[in-house]
């Protein structure tokens, strides 16, 4: 009984451990990163092609907005304060292209799963995104990266420039800007696979030990 509380104690220290340096990179990407989250009424051709219009006007209006943003904070900012006008510009896209659709803008908390944009690599998780939702928003989604600003039409020519590292540095530091740059990140597949898995279980994990109280103290005293 007594080995199985120390395997115990060992097991919940080594999580902690783990879990404090993921949470500390997830805290990191939520203060660098800015994401754009497009969702279409439906997979129909029609809707998904009115997404891609919906975007199209989304980026080419908000180009200028961010020109004097060189923080995350100050990009956060800037979307908070135009939120009517990027819902007005959606809504007159979707009315120009003879839909009746209503859409939905807010700036909050989603979950997005891997992505890579040349050299960068943007693990899955909770980002802090512009989320813009056309009539049920049941279709399949688009998104991309707002700030820093990583957003083009043609997906074919994505790729991450050196300045783009530098404000991933300059808010989240030099860790995080290694981190998500894989041709300076040892290990990369390896370390983002151990990643999203604890992303994706940590809720379980939470669930599962809800209610039961672990005394630290008496861990360190069995070692």
């Amino acid at each position: 009984m007594k080995k199985m509380i120390i395997a115990i104690c060992i097991g919940f220290f080594i999580t902690l451990i783990i879990h404090s340096g993921f949470k500390s990179t997830e805290t990191a990407l939520a203060k660098s990163v800015l994401r754009l989250h497009v969702i279409a009424n439906s997979d129909s051709a029609c809707d998904q092609e009115l997404k891609l219009k919906v975007r199209d006007r989304i980026l080419r209006e908000m180009t200028s907005l961010y020109d004097d943003s060189d923080s995350m904070e100050s990009a956060k900012t800037i979307t908070e304060t135009n939120l009517d006008k990027i819902k007005e510009w959606a809504a007159d896209e979707i009315k120009k292209q003879g839909y009746s659709y209503e859409v939905t803008v807010s700036l909050g908390k989603g979950d997005f799963p891997t992505k890579e944009y040349g050299n960068l690599i943007l693990p899955a998780g909770s980002y802090e995104a512009l989320k813009v939702e056309i009539g049920n928003a049941t279709g399949k989604n688009w998104w991309c990266v707002l700030f820093p600003p990583l957003c083009f039409v043609d997906e074919t020519c994505v790729s991450a420039s050196s300045d783009i590292f530098s404000d991933i540095e300059k808010n989240g530091g030099r860790d995080l800007s290694e981190f998500v740059n894989k041709e300076k990140s040892s290990g990369v597949e390896l370390k983002f696979k151990t990643y999203e898995i604890w992303q994706s279980s940590r809720k379980k994990l939470a669930s599962i030990f809800k209610g039961w109280f672990l005394d630290i103290n008496f861990c360190r005293e069995l070692l």
